[in-house]
């Protein structure tokens, strides 16, 4: 028996697309010092919780086909510390905006600022990112959208399906 060459295409990509989409829960909350924290569940004395959602392996099948390509070739990860405030906020909203998929690691041990000096040699400076295999360090924002465009992030929003 042979299978049409469309129906053949159709059972593949559907195979793909279901079996490759990984998202997990991140909550973000904070403590009574006002300090923020990342995690997948909130500690039950949070005062103020916020839930996000970070996706990690191949991102969203309902994202447009540009930022899925890109995500895959040069994945988006962020470093920000509790101590970071504005700078980090804008980098977070940056991303948000352009509607970026990307991995946030919040600088708050001592093996967290070691990860981070595995990947960027010298002074921990937040915000930090890697795009790909390329490096970000502080936050101006002409510098990110340079990257991210060259990367091949859309620079509009596209309208997730």
């Amino acid at each position: 028996m042979r299978i049409p060459a469309a129906l053949a295409f159709s059972l593949v990509a559907f195979a793909l697309a279901t079996g490759t989409v990984f998202a997990g829960k991140v909550y973000h909350w904070k403590d009574e010092q006002g300090r923020s924290h990342f995690s997948d569940r909130p500690p039950p004395e949070a005062r103020e919780v916020e839930e996000r959602r970070v996706f990690t392996g191949t991102p969203d099948p309902a994202l447009p086909f540009a930022v899925r390509q890109a995500a895959e070739n040069f994945p988006v990860t962020i470093y920000v510390s509790d101590e970071c405030g504005d700078p980090c906020e804008r980098a977070r909203a940056l991303l948000n905006e352009r509607r970026i998929p990307f991995k946030e690691h919040n600088l708050v041990t001592e093996e967290d600022v070691e990860a981070y000096r595995k990947v960027f040699d010298g002074s921990v400076t937040v915000p930090a990112a890697t795009v790909g295999t390329r490096q970000l360090r502080g936050f101006e924002a002409g510098a990110w959208n340079a990257l991210l465009d060259s990367a091949g992030y859309p620079r509009e929003p596209l309208p997730v399906r």
